[in-house]
């Protein structure tokens, strides 16, 4: 063999083994979040397909649950390593409990993309309409838990409705035309598809009731934290960047959400049009926003005395 045909093979070689290197460098990080309806997912969806967590060494395994709940429980029962998405109430309940479940950085605040709906012929008009009704939340110690009932609160009708549990928002639509409940929570942006077909109407905007709020926070268990940092700050790099790029790439951001979901460009852009100015957060959470949220879950009655923020917090891995 001549000695440039053995220096090409020899490259070939070598580039094939920088591949396989690359390949088996890739860590899989078991990641828990909310349905995937909900457009807190927005920066994993971004941050697959651009490629970002791939370069940060690592390849999400993602698992979607129906509430916050229930990826509190993914993550204290150690099934996932990272808790995306979870709102920040079933947090505090976990922690209230004794479990070393921590905050690592912020997801998204305020309020914002959570709704009820009803049938779009329904005689229900507003909220003065749910006396003696059932109105449906995703599971119990959920974000759609504590505002359901806060809302019902403000509108002093806490006790004039029945509260039933429907899982994730395509469950809560099924429930809702099959007259389970009379009522259903649903989330930007698949609720626009349901309103353009002029089959739901909304009922209750949840941020017209809530100013500050922490919706969602990203948060691993305190061993984690100590065994895997490296891991968790590539994370959050990769996810920045994700929110970065959302950011100042509007159009391929809504084109990833909307294939991500299968569902029409312009309504996804409805959804992204709703996004408060800065909903998507790369570092710590505000505490003013974090006290509205424990707030919440005291007047509910989830928690019977309040938690010291600051020990729920471990922002030592937030990028620099």
């Amino acid at each position: 063999m001549k000695r440039r045909d053995i220096s090409v093979v020899a490259l070939g070689l070598m580039v094939l083994l920088a591949c396989a290197t690359n390949v088996l460098a890739q860590k899989t990080v078991k990641v828990a979040a909310t349905s995937k309806d909900v457009l807190d997912n927005v920066p994993l969806f971004v941050g697959v397909k651009m490629g970002f967590f791939e370069e940060a060494g690592m390849k999400l395994d993602i698992s979607y649950f129906r509430g916050g709940g229930e990826v509190v429980r993914g993550i204290t029962t150690r099934s996932v390593e990272i808790g995306a998405t979870p709102a920040a109430s079933p947090i505090f309940i976990a922690f209230a409990r004794g479990e070393p479940i921590r905050i690592i950085s912020g997801s998204g605040a305020p309020m914002a993309g959570v709704v009820w709906i009803v049938n779009a012929d329904s005689p229900i008009k507003s909220v003065k309409d749910l006396r003696g009704k059932k109105v449906g939340f995703s599971s119990p110690g959920s974000l759609t838990h504590t505002v359901i009932q806060s809302v019902l609160r403000k509108e002093g009708m806490e006790k004039d409705v029945e509260l039933v549990r429907v899982g994730a928002p395509g469950d809560s639509w099924a429930a809702v035309k099959n007259k389970i409940v009379d009522v259903g929570w649903h989330v930007s942006p698949s609720v626009y598809a349901l309103i353009q077909k002029k089959e739901a109407r909304i009922i209750i905007d949840a941020s017209h009731y809530i100013n500050e709020y922490q919706q969602t926070v990203v948060a691993a268990m305190e061993d984690i934290i100590k065994r895997e940092p490296e891991m968790l700050r590539n994370f959050l790099r990769a996810r920045a960047k994700a929110v970065n790029f959302l950011y100042s790439n509007p159009d391929k951001a809504v084109a990833i959400w909307a294939d991500e979901l299968k569902l029409p460009v312009e309504v996804v852009r409805l959804g992204y049009n709703d996004l408060p100015k800065g909903y998507f957060e790369t570092g710590a959470p505000k505490m003013e926003n974090l006290k509205a949220a424990l707030k919440e879950v005291l007047d509910s009655d989830a928690l019977k005395a309040p938690i010291d923020l600051n020990k729920v917090l471990d922002l030592s891995l937030l990028p620099r």
